[in-house]
C-alpha cells in the first residue's frame, strides 16, 4: 500500500511540474510561463561561460567538422516542432535562431563558405543574414516576403575542438561554431548551408530556451546543454589536417569508405584519453 500511495505522489507530482504554472494561473495563456520563484529544473540555473583554458593546459587537440541530420530519431528535440507557431513554450532550434537575428540579439553570423570565422567573411546586416538562407522576394519590393521556417531546415554542420585537459586529466570537448542547413527557397528541390555562427555568442540565448522531453516535462534541460553535452547523433566529415582541411569526400569515395575513414577519426579521438593511462 506504501509503495502505491509513493507511486500515486510520484507520478501527480510529475503532472504538475509537467504543466508549469499551472496552478497559479489566473488565465489559460498563462500555463507554460514560468514562476521565477519556482524553477522547474537545475537547467535554469545561472548561466555558466565556458571557463578559461590556458594553451600550456592543452596537451593535444584536434578540430573536427561533423554533420547532425535531422532525419535521424536521436535529433528529433532540435527539429521538432517545425510549424511555426505562436507557441512560446515549444519552439525549434531553427526558430530560436531565426527569431533571435530577427530581434537583433544574434547580431554576426558568418559565410557558409568559410569556416575559420573571419572578420573578414562576417554578414553584419540583418536583411543580408535573411538573404543568405535564400529568401524569396517580390519584384519591386526591398523586403523579403518568406523566411526559412523549421520545416525548411534538414541538418546543422558543427565545428568544435577535442582536447586533453592535463590539469583535470581527462578528454573535454567545446563546441565552437554551427550552421543550419535547408532549402533554398528560391530553387525548388535544391539546399544549401546557410550561415556559420560562432557558437559561444548564442549560448546564453539558447540557455533560456527549454528542449522538450517526452519521457517528462519535469525534466527538461536548455538547448545549450543537450549541444554543449553532445545529446545527439552525428559523422564527422572533415577534420583539421595538413591537407588543407580537406574534407573525406575530396579523398574517399562517397559511401562506405567515407564512413569508415569517419569512424576511424572517431575511434583516434576516443583512444587518446585511454592511450595517455597506459603509458
Amino acid at each position: 500500500m506504501k509503495n502505491f500511495i509513493f507511486i500515486f505522489c510520484l507520478l501527480f507530482n510529475s503532472f504538475l511540474f509537467g504543466q508549469s504554472n499551472i496552478l497559479n494561473a489566473k488565465d489559460p495563456t498563462q500555463i507554460g510561463i514560468k514562476n521565477f520563484d519556482q524553477p522547474q529544473s537545475d537547467s535554469e540555473s545561472s548561466f555558466l561561460e565556458y571557463p578559461n583554458l590556458d594553451d600550456r593546459d592543452i596537451l593535444w587537440s584536434k578540430i573536427v567538422y561533423e554533420k547532425i541530420d535531422l532525419n535521424e530519431k536521436l535529433n528529433f528535440p532540435l527539429l521538432f516542432p517545425i510549424i511555426d507557431s505562436e507557441d512560446k513554450t515549444r519552439k525549434s532550434l531553427w526558430r530560436i535562431i531565426r527569431e533571435n537575428i530577427e530581434n537583433g540579439k544574434i547580431k554576426k553570423v558568418y559565410d557558409s563558405r568559410s569556416d575559420d570565422f573571419l572578420s573578414s567573411n562576417e554578414i553584419v546586416k540583418k536583411d543580408s543574414i535573411i538573404d543568405t538562407y535564400a529568401s524569396k522576394y517580390v519584384e519591386g519590393d526591398s523586403k523579403p516576403k518568406t523566411y526559412a521556417m523549421s520545416n525548411d531546415i534538414k541538418a546543422y554542420f558543427i565545428k568544435g575542438m577535442w582536447y586533453f585537459d592535463k590539469r583535470q586529466s581527462e578528454m573535454r570537448y567545446r563546441l565552437l561554431g554551427l550552421m543550419p542547413y535547408g532549402n533554398n527557397l528560391k530553387e525548388k528541390g535544391k539546399e544549401q548551408p546557410y550561415f556559420w555562427i560562432w557558437y559561444p555568442s548564442i549560448r546564453e540565448i539558447l540557455h533560456n530556451e527549454m528542449v522538450f522531453n517526452d519521457k517528462s516535462n519535469a525534466n527538461r534541460i536548455s538547448f545549450d546543454q543537450l549541444l554543449i553535452s553532445r545529446r545527439f547523433s552525428s559523422y564527422i566529415y572533415k577534420e583539421d589536417n595538413v591537407y588543407g582541411n580537406r574534407a573525406i569526400k575530396d579523398y574517399k569515395n562517397p559511401g562506405l569508405r567515407s564512413i569508415l575513414e569517419s569512424e576511424r577519426i572517431k575511434k583516434e579521438i576516443l583512444d587518446f584519453e585511454q592511450d595517455m593511462w597506459n603509458r
